[in-house]
């Protein structure tokens, strides 16, 4: 009889270990819509392009793909409370995405995402009506 192989959980931080994230709201501006994985690459690419690879790392930078709006052409990112001006400077720096003129703007930081989808995406929850 094969016996059943248990995994343990991955032990998780405490709260006053874990690094502290910021959501940054940013926004492309350009004549036409660009591809969600295009403007990824171009954060990416400007990030390491301005702080390095080992700046880049201690950013913390993740993309959260479901806050991707393509009709607005918003999104959000989390990072590190410490890093957030370096990565502002580096979306500032974003002049093209493949051949298409843009410009991405920063609409604000937030600490929670639902934080920043009520004041940036303009989301509205049932709780606000009751």
């Amino acid at each position: 009889m094969a016996e059943e192989i248990k995994f343990a959980r991955p032990a998780m931080l405490p709260p006053t270990l874990r690094p502290r994230a910021r959501y940054l709201a940013y926004e492309v501006i350009s004549d036409t819509k660009v591809e969600f994985t295009e403007v990824i690459n171009t954060i990416w690419f400007n990030v390491i392009g301005l702080l390095g690879e080992l700046g880049a790392a201690e950013t913390h930078l993740r993309v959260i793909k479901d806050s991707w709006n393509p009709e607005k052409q918003i999104g959000l990112l989390r990072v590190s409370h410490t890093t957030v001006e370096p990565v502002r400077a580096a979306l500032a720096l974003a002049s093209r995405i493949g051949d298409t003129p843009v410009i991405i703007r920063v609409l604000g930081v937030s600490g929670t995402i639902k934080g920043a989808r009520k004041k940036f995406f303009g989301e509205v929850d049932l709780e606000s009506f009751a």
